[in-house]
């Protein structure tokens, strides 16, 4: 299944979609970029870092300071960020946030937000100042690497496994579980955290590549479903995708 049909947005109108969380966040939101493409131009921009590697990952790059620099494309990706410096780039600031709100939804262009940052991890737990979630998202997705499972809670897997031991209530360097994984999912300063009251929310679990994977994935959405609108469960690497909604089950 393509991402654009999981998240259910073939149906909807224009929308602005901002991703949270880590194992896949990057794939899911030029994935989907250039799926929606296909109808016309997109716009993808960050309220977080970005890391260099990302930029061919677009049709084309635009560094904006101000509004004035700004044009809207007519087809393809297009990557809005604030300046480079060294290996990543700069969130662009709340003027070319606003503009770019306001613009894209007067010509009816997608807007996909990176608003979060996980240093290429499958899990992460949010710090304090995180996620930068604008106040205008219409669709919330975080993003969960299921490969993270089983591996020990430390750094090298978790971005702030401190943080991410507590919400959960794993000891550091213990097996990671599902069950751990939703309690952050689902605490209030983990997966929900500063997300807009009129915003939907979809828990994106990746990265399960293999049938037990699956399993695991599919029993962790009958938990999560209390608290976001619908979960996605499979691989973004091999458009292997299933949703389950809060009513209608697995679609």
């Amino acid at each position: 299944m393509d991402i654009s049909r999981a998240l259910g947005l073939p149906t909807l109108p224009r929308q602005v979609v901002s991703f949270t969380g880590s194992g896949g966040k990057t794939t899911a939101v030029f994935k989907l970029a250039h799926e929606l493409a296909g109808r016309g131009p997109v716009i993808v921009t960050s309220t977080s870092h970005l890391g260099v590697w990302q930029i061919p990952l677009a049709d084309r790059h635009i560094i904006a300071i101000h509004p004035d620099e700004l044009q809207f494309p007519t087809d393809g990706v297009t990557l809005v960020t604030g300046e480079i410096e060294g290996d990543r780039t700069q969130p662009i600031n709340d003027l070319i946030l606003d503009w770019l709100c306001a613009d894209s939804g007067k010509h009816d262009i997608p807007l996909l937000i990176e608003a979060d940052g996980s240093r290429r991890k499958p899990l992460k737990a949010p710090a304090a100042h995180e996620p930068p979630i604008p106040e205008f998202t219409d669709l919330v997705v975080h993003v969960t690497g299921l490969s993270s499972l089983g591996k020990p809670l430390i750094d090298e897997y978790v971005h702030r496994a401190e943080i991410f031991s507590q919400l959960s209530g794993l000891p550091l360097g213990s097996p990671i579980t599902p069950q751990a994984i939703v309690e952050v999912l689902t605490h209030p300063q983990g997966g929900l955290k500063n997300i807009p009251p009129q915003a939907r929310r979809i828990a994106l679990l990746n990265q399960a590549d293999t049938p037990e994977l699956q399993s695991v994935g599919w029993s962790m959405a009958r938990e999560l479903l209390g608290h976001f609108d619908s979960v996605v469960v499979g691989s973004l690497q091999n458009s292997t995708l299933q949703t389950f909604e809060r009513m209608e089950g697995l679609q």
